[in-house]
């Protein structure tokens, strides 16, 4: 019997949820995923239909994926994505 795998993009989300800070390298560390830009698109994606899909009179902030380029210590900048807490 085939096990069911959590898609990447769940497994992402569930992260920068919890508090996570994630780059591509680390994403293919952790996951797997070679396109964690793409995956960041997707889950943007989701929030807005989310927020979407709430009711006029009780909408809740949307959730932000904010992106920080940050020094490595080789002096290069890579992008990091974190979530945005909203209130």
């Amino acid at each position: 019997m085939k096990t069911k795998t959590i898609p990447q993009r769940v497994n992402i989300r569930r992260y920068l949820e919890a508090g996570g800070k994630l780059t591509a390298l680390a994403a293919l560390n952790f996951y797997d995923c070679m396109n964690l830009k793409g995956r960041i698109y997707d889950i943007r994606e989701e929030y807005h239909d989310e927020w979407l899909a709430q009711k006029p009179g009780n909408k809740k902030p949307m959730q932000e994926i904010k992106t920080d380029m940050v020094k490595t210590r080789s002096g290069k900048y890579i992008g990091q994505y974190s979530l945005k807490r909203v209130d």
